[in-house]
């Protein structure tokens, strides 16, 4: 069919913001700065070792036992790392390689996508707040807490598998198999030391907030449950804990033993609710004092409320009501920590987000609510304040 004249000019308008847009997306990482740095953190560069300042392309970040640090770079992305990390980055690449550790990183909508890349085994998304784990022995996790774009995790062997806001990837190093889980991102906010050991809020809290709310929505619907790390399928002697205990800041028994790290459907559990209750009932709950108890059916605690309420722009009146959260009962302490910091709220206002399926794709082999995808295609003083040291046992 021959196109007339007045439609000509209108598709090549179409493209050339089309291809605007795409120009914009590839902004370079370029360089980054430290605005927070916390006991033993160093850059190593042509060989030379020197406490933490700027950050260029290809110089390694490595942080001591305690040590945690913040950089943001020059697209604004803002990149936090746990203790024991070591990264670098590609500017052009846009891709942060992650040699062992984790990290948490919020990336502008518009800048393009980021790649975590862990020895074979790459993340990949656009737009969004994303974590990342990867164990000494190789074994990866992807979390993708919030994104309007497209993301998905594919392992060393070439397995593939999509992920949508609030799933996590978990990639075994000894055969490359993945499975997704819906990760309990009120546990995760409330809980991880990525989170709950700066100063400041994170980047992008707000529309990780957005995507805790819906998950604690449907927990108080009973549309989803809280489930235990047996209750996904996952065994004591599976890998699967170490990338999640790096995430979490906790032991792997404690990883194991907690009633409430995922959320989902009962029937994608790994056996009847009997057993699911049983298996679990002497297990902590994530971001509640294992000493106190708790419930994991227990409504949204004020700790929990707080946090939902901070990340919220002014007008949004920051009420959430009493829901059920995913995060579990239980008195969390002091409510500025565990939103990562007071102050003033992040300027990324929050976007409703769409919430996927809770099991990845729906090829491959399902077991016990992940899914397996087959084959698709030396330490510096304290220079700024102190952290809470936490157990990660790697394995």
């Amino acid at each position: 069919m021959r196109l007339s004249r007045p439609i000509l000019p209108l598709l090549l308008v179409l493209a050339g913001l089309r291809l605007g847009s795409e120009s914009r997306a590839a902004v370079d990482l370029a360089e980054a700065e430290f605005v927070s740095v916390m006991n033993q953190v160093t850059v190593a560069e042509k060989g030379n070792v020197k406490p933490a300042d700027r950050l260029t392309e290809k110089t390694s970040v490595l942080t001591g036992q305690n040590g945690f640090a913040e950089v943001k770079f020059t697209d604004s992305s803002v990149l936090r790392l746990a203790p024991e990390t070591k990264f670098t980055f590609l500017s052009k690449e846009r891709a942060i390689q992650l040699e062992h550790g984790s990290l948490l990183m919020n990336v502008p909508g518009g800048n393009g996508g980021i790649v975590v890349e862990a020895d074979g085994i790459k993340g990949e998304v656009t737009g969004t707040t994303l974590m990342a784990s990867r164990d000494r022995e190789g074994n990866f996790s992807f979390v993708i807490m919030e994104t309007a774009g497209r993301a998905k995790v594919t392992s060393q062997t070439g397995q593939m598998a999509d992920l949508v806001s609030g799933q996590i990837g978990l990639v075994r190093k000894s055969d490359g198999t993945i499975r997704v889980y819906e990760l309990n991102l009120d546990a995760a906010v409330q809980f991880s030391p990525l989170f709950t050991s700066f100063p400041r809020p994170m980047q992008g809290l707000e529309k990780v907030m957005a995507v805790a709310d819906t998950q604690a929505g449907e927990v108080k619907n009973e549309t989803k449950f809280l489930l235990s790390y047996s209750d996904v399928g996952l065994k004591q002697e599976d890998p699967d804990k170490s990338p999640l205990a790096l995430l979490f800041g906790k032991s792997l028994d404690e990883m194991v033993s907690s009633k409430n790290p995922f959320l989902g459907e009962i029937s994608t559990a790994a056996g009847q609710e009997e057993t699911r209750d049983s298996a679990s009932a002497m297990g902590t709950v994530l971001g509640a004092d294992s000493g106190k108890g708790g419930q994991i059916s227990d409504a949204r605690q004020p700790e929990g409320e707080a946090i939902a309420s901070k990340s919220n722009p002014p007008g949004d009146g920051g009420n959430l009501g009493n829901t059920d959260t995913a995060a579990g009962g239980g008195d969390l302490g002091s409510t500025d920590t565990a939103a990562g910091g007071g102050g003033a709220p992040d300027t990324q206002a929050p976007t409703p987000p769409s919430q996927g399926p809770t099991t990845g794709p729906t090829t491959g082999s399902n077991t016990g609510g992940g899914t397996t995808v087959p084959p698709v295609d030396p330490g510096i003083g304290n220079t700024e304040g102190e952290a809470t040291p936490f157990k990660t046992n790697l394995i």
